[in-house]
């Protein structure tokens, strides 16, 4: 439940991009990554690319929830691009699920 939490937005931002014409999709979904790339870079208060679960919780309450699993290695940390591939593996999972 707490990754449906965090990728809600992402989940938004896929739901319209579907139902837009190809072109506008593709724009939406960069306009989602680059969101969320600044949202990561305002919450990683040290600049190392890596949240810890403290910047999590204070910067990015939804991946703070699901720190858990998208932590698989259990490093300590969660990066951009593991963030993104949870994104990616929640919306490829609701794909042909009607809604």
């Amino acid at each position: 439940m707490a990754v449906a939490c965090l990728l809600a937005a992402g989940l938004v931002a896929g739901a319209s991009a579907q139902a837009a014409p190809p072109g506008q999709r593709t724009q939406q979904m960069r306009e989602a990554r680059e969101q969320l790339h600044q949202r990561f870079v305002a919450a990683d208060k040290d600049g190392n690319g890596q949240l810890t679960r403290a910047e999590a919780q204070a910067g990015m309450p939804r991946v703070y929830s699901a720190f858990d699993q998208i932590d698989t290695q259990r490093k300590g940390f969660v990066t951009e691009a593991e963030i993104t591939a949870a994104i990616a593996a929640r919306l490829a999972s609701r794909k042909g699920t009607p809604q």
